[in-house]
């Protein structure tokens, strides 16, 4: 048991034999000094202190024992009285709780040989008379036990803290109104049983409110409000951080303020790194789906995790996710003026599917809505961004890299992100984005002390605008795209608004879209989220995505490329997202498959059914022939009419009587470049499907010249122009 320590003016109390039946007066409670003496400098002459001695015929030089606040918080620590003692009595100055009553009745059971003890009310009454109490205290080990725990309740949550108050220690206080975490140095004065402090100020005030785990480190967790802020910040530092220049420069620029002191810092560390709440949070890299709860960018949680969850990543739109009206007024304002117009309705069902596609297994995708003029592109994007908050704050622009946007993508996992005019874009990281932002994984990186990195990972889904298409510009700039990407990207002419509903014409309409986005946003997002994290609705998004996704799987033809069949998959995942959410949007079934199904075919008229890939090749190979046909081959029967042939590629076999097909005799290395960029093998076999290069009857992909073209008969590729006379275009009703 560490030593007591002499409760203030105790050590001027004469403690001698002749002394102990004389009646000792303690004075508690928060008024305690003030009745006791004017100012520090006039002891004993508080009015309510002279009363008393008057009332009980004593000197006015008797000496009490003061316990105020600070030590009502720490009885335990306090010897109270003379133990010789055997008369006391309690002034209650301001008022004293019941398990204060009970602690001091403890202290003098088991500190002092009081017989008789009172409490008494400032005039000198007795308000109670605990000396059966104090007997009973001392006899009965329940009574003593039950004690401990009333008395354990006085002394507030941070017991072992108080108890060391008497070496320096930190704690919240307002010193000449400057509020934060001070250390106190305490100095005892063993004239007055007093402690004098020294207050060093260490930060602004900041709560230890749990310890965090990811799956790469360990965190702690705190809380502040920073000057002039609205409300608290809750920031996951890391552990490796704190104490080290790193950490405080993350809390500086988050609105801590902190001593530039080193050996205060140092001080302050070791109080945060051990005290405070040992709550376990989950800290997420990530934002979307997380312990049972959703993350949005802003780090806002939606629904009940399973413990604290705390995003600790950042997202340059953090900002934008606020609310604004009601569920109803956008279904009145934004939901019903865009009823049946279908690019429009596609968007918002690109919009609700973001949160849904990793309860349904789903990969991300995008969709890039793309007209050469202005005619409700961006009005669309900004529709959609309204579901999850502000709709021009929330958006993101192609005029990043591919690395920034990969960290919007884990800022916006689970999510929608919305990017505006991809001419805005350099090509070279177009490319690039297209194709990371929808493959859900990272660069593998080195960390600096071991091993890789944990791989960064997402799923999303976007909505792009522009007056082009993703492959038309990157072919103006010379780069050919992989076709991979536009099956991840959908790219999909913007259909004209023609359901105008009650305004007069398109720009009426838009304009009022524009205005009314920026009143009405936020909330929808917010209620559908809640309806997804339902379990039993979770069990019908499987459901009814098993049954779209049946329906959709059958349109393209039984030939259709397989990648087909992976875009069908998207289109029926937008349309149930648009089916289940209906309950906010308000739209009918029918409205929706018939929209959604009406873009489908818009993309189907530029992708086609069959591979991009045999496409590409196709279209190149044709139009190396068309363009390279009255330069660089040389026509049979001869022309002599013909310039000359510089860099000759082969032979053009004119339509005649006994030719009625014109064809093209293509050198083995004239071949290679009209086919650059695909393995030789697979172009054959890619041609002669399509009827565009003649296989000998041995096989060979290769044929002899005619000895009376060439009497070497040199081997060539016999190609023929593509026959576009039975192109038709489909749609898949």
């Amino acid at each position: 048991m560490s030593k007591l320590i002499n409760a203030p003016l105790l050590s001027k109390v004469d403690n001698s034999e002749g002394t102990a039946l004389d009646e000792f007066f303690i004075l508690a409670g928060a008024e305690s000094w003030t009745s006791y003496r004017n100012n520090k400098r006039e002891d004993g002459k508080g009015s309510a202190w002279l009363f008393l001695c008057d009332a009980f015929n004593m000197s006015y030089k008797e000496q009490p024992v003061i316990l105020a606040n600070k030590q009502l918080d720490n009885i335990q620590a306090y010897q109270l009285a003379p133990s010789n003692r055997k008369y006391i009595s309690i002034v209650i100055c301001g008022a004293l709780t019941e398990e204060q009553k009970t602690a001091i009745c403890l202290n003098l059971a088991i500190n002092t040989q009081a017989e008789i003890v009172k409490f008494r009310d400032i005039a000198g009454e007795v308000v109670e008379d605990a000396s059966a109490y104090i007997q009973r205290l001392r006899s009965d080990e329940s009574a003593v036990e039950n004690a401990q725990n009333i008395a354990a309740l006085a002394q507030g949550d941070d017991v072992a803290e108080q108890i060391d108050k008497t070496k320096p220690y930190i704690e919240k206080r307002n010193v000449n109104g400057m509020e934060g975490l001070f250390q106190v140095i305490p100095t005892y004065n063993k004239n007055t049983g007093e402690f004098h402090e020294v207050e060093k100020w260490l930060c602004d005030e900041v709560e230890v409110v749990g310890i965090g785990r990811s799956d790469e480190r360990n965190y702690i967790v705190l809380q502040w409000k920073p000057e002039q802020a609205e409300s608290k910040i809750t920031y996951a530092l890391a552990l490796e951080d704190l104490g080290e220049k790193e950490g405080w420069k993350q809390l500086k620029s988050n609105g801590l303020k902190v001593t530039n002191k080193t050996a205060l810092r140092n001080e302050l560390a070791d109080y945060l790194q051990c005290g405070g709440s040992r709550t376990l949070w989950t800290v997420a890299n990530a934002t979307g789906w997380q312990n049972g709860a959703y993350i949005l960018p802003s780090g806002e949680v939606i629904g009940q995790p399973e413990n604290p969850v705390i995003f600790n990543s950042k997202s340059s739109t953090k900002t934008g996710y606020t609310t604004k009206g009601s569920a109803e007024s956008w279904r009145e304002h934004i939901a019903n003026p865009i009823n049946k117009n279908a690019s429009m309705m596609l968007a918002l069902g690109v919009g609700f599917s973001a949160p849904l596609i990793s309860l349904l297994n789903a990969d991300s995708f995008g969709v890039h809505l793309f007209e050469d003029s202005s005619r409700g592109k961006t009005t669309t994007l900004k529709l959609v961004n309204s579901i999850y908050g502000h709709p021009k704050e929330t958006m993101l622009t192609w005029n990043t890299t591919d690395y920034a946007m990969t960290n919007e993508a884990v800022a916006h996992n689970n999510g929608f992100i919305g990017i505006d005019e991809i001419s805005q874009g350099e090509v070279k990281h177009a490319e690039k984005i297209a194709y990371t932002l929808f493959n859900g994984v990272g660069r593998n990186r080195g960390d600096k002390d071991e091993g890789n990195r944990e791989l960064k990972r997402w799923s999303v889904t976007a909505l792009s605008t522009g007056e082009e298409d993703l492959e038309t510009m990157l072919a103006k700039k010379g780069i050919k795209i992989n076709p991979g990407q536009l099956v991840r990207l959908l790219n999909i002419p913007f259909i004209h608004t023609k359901h105008f509903h009650q305004f007069e014409n398109a720009r009426a309409h838009a304009d009022y879209l524009n205005m009314a986005v920026l009143e009405h946003y936020g909330i929808v997002g917010r209620e559908w989220i809640k309806w997804l994290s339902d379990t039993n609705n979770q069990a019908k998004c499987t459901a009814l995505y098993a049954e779209i996704s049946k329906k959709w799987l059958a349109r393209p033809p039984t030939d259709a490329d397989p990648q087909v069949f992976r875009v069908v998959t998207r289109f029926a995942t937008i349309e149930t997202a648009l089916h289940l959410s209906r309950f906010l949007t308000g739209w009918q079934k029918e409205d929706i498959s018939e929209s959604v199904l009406q873009c489908f075919n818009e993309w189907v008229n530029i992708y086609g059914f069959h591979s991009k890939k045999e496409t590409q090749l196709i279209e190149h190979v044709n139009g190396w022939l068309l363009a390279n046909a009255e330069s660089r081959f040389i026509e049979f029967p001869i022309n002599p009419n013909q310039s000359n042939i510089r860099d000759v590629a082969g032979y053009r076999m004119l339509e005649t009587d006994k030719n009625p097909k014109e064809h093209f005799f293509v050198y083995k290395l004239a071949f290679d470049e009209a086919i650059k960029g695909h393995s030789k093998k697979q172009a054959c076999e890619i041609l002669i499907g399509k009827g565009m290069l003649h296989k000998s009857e041995k096989s060979y992909f290769t044929t002899r010249l005619p000895s009376n073209v060439d009497s070497n008969r040199t081997r060539c590729f016999l190609l023929y122009p593509l026959d576009e006379s039975n192109e038709e275009e489909q749609a898949i009703q």
